[in-house]
């Protein structure tokens, strides 16, 4: 399993990622708040273009950049008044938490107008479960609550929010696997790769959602 030290390593070194780079484009409105922003990546990406800040659970050398764009907080208890920001972003974080539900809610008085969310995609296929095969994440020790793209919607619309979309992110590219497998010769890659624009099914690493805050809150 992944130590404390690794999996804060991980965090801080944590960078942009290109589909979730392009939901915030598309959905957030002009004032974000990142909760769980580890390295602050977005932040410090997106601070030119946005009213956005960070907070997490602990401070990152990162945020030294731009330190009044960051403070330390929980994520269920955010030191922020009623609907003062138009979005929250929270990447990676409910998986971790002891009550995501509470955080959701936190996250429904918070915002005004949406959130954006990633979690680990934990739905096993049968033939994954057929070949003992699982997601990586399964065995991060900091992980407690696994969800699947129906879970985590069921979760959020628990709290309030009306789903906008969800989607999955992070394809998976199996022909590593399937080279190593297979012992196929690194010359022949060529031929897994077209071979693999064929496949039926694809898998992902993560589950994003857009949530829309309900009308008349």
């Amino acid at each position: 399993m992944l130590s404390t030290t690794e999996i804060n390593a991980s965090y801080s070194a944590r960078g942009i990622n290109k589909e979730r780079l392009e939901a915030i484009l598309k959905f957030a409105g002009h004032s974000i708040l990142d909760v769980g922003c580890g390295s602050g990546a977005y932040v410090l990406k997106l601070a030119e273009q946005y009213q956005i800040s960070g907070v997490d659970y602990q401070r990152f050398p990162s945020w030294d950049e731009k330190p009044h764009l960051f403070s330390i907080s929980d994520a269920a208890q955010l030191n922020l008044e009623d609907n003062s920001v138009d979005t929250i972003l929270s990447f990676e974080t409910l998986e971790h938490l002891q009550n995501p539900e509470q955080a959701l809610r936190e996250y429904y008085r918070v915002c005004r107008k949406n959130i954006i969310l990633t979690v680990p995609n934990c739905q096993i296929t049968p033939g994954m479960e057929k070949s003992k095969i699982i997601y990586y994440h399964w065995i991060d020790s900091t992980h407690i609550n696994f969800f699947n793209q129906t879970t985590i919607r069921e979760l959020v619309e628990n709290v309030g929010f009306k789903v906008h979309t969800n989607y999955y992110i992070n394809q998976i590219n199996l022909q590593p696997f399937l080279s190593e497998a297979l012992a196929i010769p690194a010359f022949f890659d060529k031929i897994v790769k077209k071979f693999l624009e064929k496949q039926k099914r694809s898998y992902y690493l993560t589950c994003l959602l857009v949530a829309c805050k309900s009308q008349g809150d």
